[in-house]
């Protein structure tokens, strides 16, 4: 099995808010990605208190 990326995204004071599991493929589309991750944080934003 090929190794893949982590993103780990942390607030400001560094607590674990999400962790994202990449292959190579899901780095093939760049535009996909972005707005992948782009949705990500925006739901990330809207859970804040």
């Amino acid at each position: 099995m090929k190794q893949g990326y982590r993103l780990i995204v942390v607030d400001k004071d560094g607590v674990l808010v999400s962790e994202f599991q990449l292959r190579e493929s899901d780095l093939a589309d760049p535009a996909a990605f972005v707005g992948a991750l782009r949705q990500s944080i925006e739901n990330i934003e809207d859970e804040e208190p």
